[in-house]
């Protein structure tokens, strides 16, 4: 104990937090990290001892530190926003709201995946690991749903079907607190349904949408799906989107459209639902909308061809075709905008 004493102390909010600020990786039984140190790439924390970190570089280096953590010392951030914004969830809903947070933040860089860094549905690593939470297997789901029982209001975790879902989508509302999530499964693709919702926070009308519409975006592409958004984004790495999680959930879309009408003024518009009888009951109520503000003139349609019925879809079955589609979809648009300019100056 006393020998302990001497090493250097680093002090860290949580766990999660040191390891995203030590850029640590999983490397199975530990994490390798930078040494705080001499910042190579280097040391390593073991899991079965978190309080520890050693540099690897014994001739160079070979620094051992103790990490302090202060969780249980002082109240996290979140929780004090939840406790203004959320009075009606319990201390223990807070607590699984937050550390759910936090897991999904580090596990986005942290975690290692086979499946987002091998072409996920024709993704890319870095299109997928921006948007998508790989659990890795059931054990780290179990212990996923174990921990957020108290705002699911059922424990899965002893659910094998509902274990397998590894893949997470989360949702943010406008002030970055989790919402929900969407579930899939790349232990087994197979199962059905291919995705399972939840709410991650009880205490309110929880988004049904995913939106991100950079400021240097000409095009914002409306999906029926995250999916279906991430594929237009693999061709268009400045595209926006606004994401249903259903085709029959256009409501809080529409609002959206409503209350902020200047934010498509400049853009142009891709409805691009899936080509079946859902999709195109979604597309006339999203047109709709769009046209009530005076943004028709701005929206074409994505057209879709050799069977393919979404995006993510065609993305995967004719990546070429895909790209080709999108390129003369929003091109025609821009040629259409132009030609009732030059009229109208005429």
């Amino acid at each position: 104990m006393h020998k302990q004493s001497l090493y250097k102390r680093l002090v860290y909010q949580n766990i999660e937090n040191a390891l995203d600020e030590l850029n640590a990786e999983d490397k199975g039984r530990y994490y390798i990290c930078n040494c705080p140190e001499c910042n190579e790439h280097e040391a390593f924390i073991y899991k079965n001892n978190t309080n520890f970190i050693q540099c690897n570089r014994e001739n160079h280096c070979g620094e051992r530190m103790l990490l302090q953590f202060q969780e249980k010392k002082s109240l996290h951030p979140e929780i004090g926003k939840m406790q203004e914004t959320y009075p009606s969830l319990s201390d223990d809903q807070k607590e699984a709201l937050t550390w759910s947070m936090r897991l999904f933040s580090f596990a986005k860089t942290g975690f290692k995946s086979e499946a987002l860094d091998n072409g996920y549905r024709g993704l890319s690593k870095e299109t997928a690991r921006k948007h998508i939470v790989d659990l890795q297997n059931k054990e780290v789901a179990k212990y996923f749903f174990k921990k957020t029982s108290s705002l699911l209001g059922k424990d899965y975790s002893n659910n094998s079907w509902m274990c397998k879902r590894n893949l997470v989508f989360s949702l943010y509302d406008k002030s970055n607190i989790l919402d929900r999530v969407l579930l899939r499964s790349s232990i087994d693709p197979t199962l059905e349904p291919k995705e399972i919702q939840l709410i991650m926070n009880p205490s309110k009308d929880t988004k049904d949408f995913f939106i991100e519409i950079p400021e240097e975006t000409k095009t914002v592409v409306f999906s029926e799906s995250l999916l279906d958004a991430l594929s237009f984004r693999e061709v268009d790495e400045h595209c926006g989107f606004i994401a249903l999680t259903g085709a029959s959930k256009t409501r809080q879309v529409q609002a959206y459209i409503r209350e902020n009408k200047d934010t498509f003024t400049d853009k142009h518009i891709l409805v691009a639902m899936d080509d079946d009888k859902a999709g195109w009951k979604a597309t006339r109520k999203l047109v709709f909308a769009l046209e009530k503000e005076g943004l028709g003139e701005n929206v074409s349609l994505f057209r879709y061809s050799d069977g393919y019925q979404d995006a993510n879809e065609f993305l995967q079955g004719n990546r070429e075709q895909f790209t080709k589609r999108y390129l003369q979809d929003t091109n025609q648009l821009e040629q259409t905008k132009q030609n009732v300019n030059e009229i109208s100056l005429s």
